[in-house]
């Protein structure tokens, strides 16, 4: 009688789920307390915006670096140190005395947070059936959402109930991210045939009846591959223009509904998570579409046409943006970006791992990389736009919609030269 598989791999998608929860919480609540460490640290507008775009340029070039040392070291000890020292770099926030020393510890937190995601998709490549990895990156991306949706709220309401104001959720935060990287450490294992936890059943599972290969060093990122490579280029641009736009409601949101519409301090809270909420169901939905796709129409259009339609659905969201006319309502439309957006998130995750070979993780950062490169430039776009109409800042503010709008139509045909079908990194064993 042939033995039930056993089920850690459910509790390994789980556990990076949690990493990325803890990820987005440290993440986002630098937006939700900004006018208060404005006021209290006497910060310019230009230095906030500083602050919102430095984690991303520091998180985009660190991408890469990232998901080598989880290919070549694994991620329980790569992922786990990440986790630790971003938390320390988000705790040690809650002490900052001024400008520079925030500017600095946000680059560290961007410079760390850098590994969640490759070493996120390295961990469902290891442990995920190859029919279920959209589906499987969907659930972890989820995490992502699901602690950017609490994030608001919660650090709101820590921040209300506290003497020392805004400081307190960034020392919570710190102390939760810390412990949750010794439980991750303790808990998983970078191969399944190395957990104890774990049948053989279980591993003919994941790996498809295929024995594991002899563990071999990682070589270095092959970066002539990636720049050789047209489907990764086009990639990369989906990824630039998708998070240019996204990147605004857990950056400048916030702002936005107060400068704009007076939104009292709780009600942007709320509203600032409720996009957030939305893009969870856009992260199943991407998963469970896109593995669909496959099995109908193949790799080459599975991964390519759900990211190509969400970014039409984005574009012609911030254009109706341009003629919204309360919080209300423009908040049910970054309902519609983040739902839309995260539908294409899973397939560009399960892209990565279907062409990336041993060096998914440098794949998945490669790509990362150029995304977040598009989210650092956002912020300062916006303040440039603004600084250009002192005397209407809703016309500022309604020509970066537009300009979101136009970019997503580039990255929705970019998207369509995107082929899952022919690997990036041929598979074979290194020395």
């Amino acid at each position: 009688m042939t033995a039930r598989p056993t089920s850690v791999r459910y509790s390994m998608i789980a556990a990076t789920t949690m990493v990325a929860v803890m990820l987005y919480l440290d993440r986002v609540c630098l937006s939700i307390v900004g006018e208060q460490i404005s006021k209290d640290l006497k910060l310019t507008d230009d230095q906030y915006a500083e602050l919102l775009s430095s984690f991303f340029w520091a998180y985009a070039l660190f991408q890469l670096p990232a998901g080598w040392l989880g290919d070549r070291y694994g991620p329980r000890r790569v992922l786990a140190a990440y986790l630790l020292l971003w938390s320390a770099c988000t705790g040690l926030m809650g002490l900052a005395n001024g400008f520079a020393a925030l500017l600095a510890l946000r680059l560290g937190c961007g410079m760390f947070e850098a590994g969640a995601y490759p070493l996120a998709a390295s961990v469902v490549r290891r442990w995920a059936p190859a029919g279920v990895r959209g589906t499987a990156s969907s659930l972890v991306a989820v995490g992502g959402r699901i602690g950017g949706a609490i994030a608001p709220v919660l650090t709101a309401g820590l921040a209300a109930g506290a003497a020392d104001g805004w400081r307190r959720p960034f020392l919570l935060y710190g102390v939760v991210g810390a412990l949750g990287a010794v439980v991750f450490y303790l808990w998983y294992r970078d191969r399944p045939d190395r957990h104890p936890a774990v049948n053989v059943a279980e591993v003919d599972l994941i790996t498809g009846g295929v024995p594991p290969a002899p563990e071999a060093p990682v070589g270095p990122p092959p970066i002539g591959a990636f720049v050789m490579s047209r489907a990764v280029w086009m990639c990369s641009l989906v990824q630039f223009l998708a998070n240019f736009a996204w990147v605004f409601i857990i950056t400048l949101f916030p702002k936005y509904l107060e400068r704009v519409f007076a939104t009292p301090t709780e009600d942007r809270a709320f509203y600032q998570s409720l996009p957030l909420y939305a893009g969870i169901f856009g992260m199943l939905m991407g998963g469970v579409v896109t593995d669909f796709a496959v099995r109908r129409l193949g790799l080459r259009w599975g991964r390519a046409l759900p990211m190509a339609g969400g970014r039409l659905v984005v574009g012609a969201t911030f254009f109706a943006c341009l003629s919204a006319g309360d919080a209300v309502t423009i908040t049910l439309l970054m309902c519609v970006v983040a739902w839309a957006t995260d539908i294409g998130t899973a397939p560009t995750w399960a892209w990565g791992q279907d062409v990336g070979g041993r060096h998914v993780g440098a794949m998945i950062g490669w790509a990362n990389m150029w995304g977040n490169f598009g989210a650092a430039v956002s912020p300062l776009v916006f303040q440039w736009l603004l600084r250009q109409n002192p005397d209407d800042p809703v016309a500022a503010w309604r020509a970066g919609f537009a300009l979101c709008a136009g970019l997503q139509v580039v990255a929705a045909v970019a998207a369509l030269g995107i082929d899952a079908a022919r690997p990036i990194v041929a598979e074979r064993r290194e020395s």
